[in-house]
């Protein structure tokens, strides 16, 4: 009886999925395609503590231009978190959460992609036993609400996770994120949050799990020193930083080519959530690397997302209601 026992319990064993073959059978899957082209990031805006405290105002017409001009979604980067309650269940502010309907149903209606995230989200970052459960609860109260929204909706876990966010923290968290999502959302795309800060180096010791509709992330800036030379919330304090030469470019192709990588070791599409280049560089500067990075990623079927429309990296000047026709340009010709 314990030899039958004993063959029965091997028999089973062997029948069992390993982690080897489950690795084997995502590197059968194929890769989606993401429903994501070109994107535009609406930051400055839901991302401050309160809309309009960093000069931009989210308004339908603007949607109507990106519209117009070619962009297929916006990134809708939203901060939760200063207004949601500090003690369980932690409601979200019913105020904010009409707004944030409002534009999704704007993008609705001009046939937009819209991504949902959580943005800066500072407290997770140094407390993350904290609050964690509270960004748990954050996403199962949007679960809930977005139940019947259309595909169009697209959410985005969190934003460029830090400090004790570590890659294994994050890949953890995304997990459950990921699990609590597909109850409500079995077919709707998910993108999942990369930590330290959104980096690629993150991204590549990142082990998600597969999943069909779930996209990647990270955050390209490269190189730092150029692209934020003179932004104030920096300590980028340098200026005249330029960039070009055929090491310049070699660099971002290399980086490229290494987020194609993570997209082959995945199977899941690897999609630049954000790229830009600070207001205070040379518009040509600017144009130039915002050009030579959106083709970099264009050849390499990465989907793509600039930061920003009108904030302090941005593609529109508010003020004068005028694209910045280099930069237009670079992104969309």
């Amino acid at each position: 009886m314990r030899h039958w026992i004993l063959g029965l319990a091997l028999l089973f064993a062997s029948c069992a999925p390993t982690a080897d073959t489950e690795t084997e059978d995502s590197a059968k899957q194929p890769i989606s395609v993401p429903p994501i082209s070109r994107c535009m990031n609406l930051g400055s805006a839901l991302e401050a503590p309160n809309e309009g405290e960093w000069g931009y105002i989210v308004r339908r017409a603007d949607m109507v231009r990106l519209k117009d001009a070619g962009f297929d979604t916006i990134r809708l980067p939203v901060r939760w978190s200063v207004h949601a309650d500090l003690q369980r269940p932690y409601t979200i502010d019913p105020e904010l959460l009409a707004r944030v309907d409002e534009i999704v149903g704007w993008a609705g209606e001009l046939e937009l992609k819209i991504i949902v995230n959580v943005h800066h989200y500072e407290l997770i970052n140094e407390d993350p036993d904290t609050h964690e459960p509270r960004l748990e609860a954050m996403w199962e109260q949007l679960s809930a609400h977005y139940l019947d929204a259309p595909d169009n909706l697209i959410f985005e876990t969190i934003n460029e996770p830090h400090t004790k966010m570590s890659t294994a923290r994050t890949d953890a968290l995304n997990r459950r994120l990921l699990a609590q999502l597909r109850e409500n959302h079995p077919d709707r795309w998910i993108i999942l949050g990369t930590a330290f800060w959104g980096n690629l180096d993150a991204l590549e010791e990142s082990q998600p799990d597969y999943d069909p509709k779930v996209m990647l992330t990270y955050h390209d800036y490269s190189p730092f020193e150029f692209t934020h030379q003179g932004a104030g919330w920096t300590d980028q304090t340098k200026t005249g930083v330029r960039w070009g030469t055929r090491k310049d470019v070699s660099n971002m192709m290399t980086e490229l080519d290494a987020a194609v990588a993570v997209q082959n070791r995945t199977r899941m599409p690897v999609f630049v959530g954000e790229f830009g280049v600070y207001q205070g560089v040379p518009i040509e500067q600017r144009a130039l690397w915002t050009r030579t990075m959106r083709t970099g990623m264009e050849a390499r079927g990465l989907a793509w997302c600039y930061w920003d429309f009108a904030g302090s990296l941005n593609v529109y000047d508010v003020d004068n209601e005028a694209w910045l026709p280099e930069l237009k340009a670079a992104l969309l010709d």
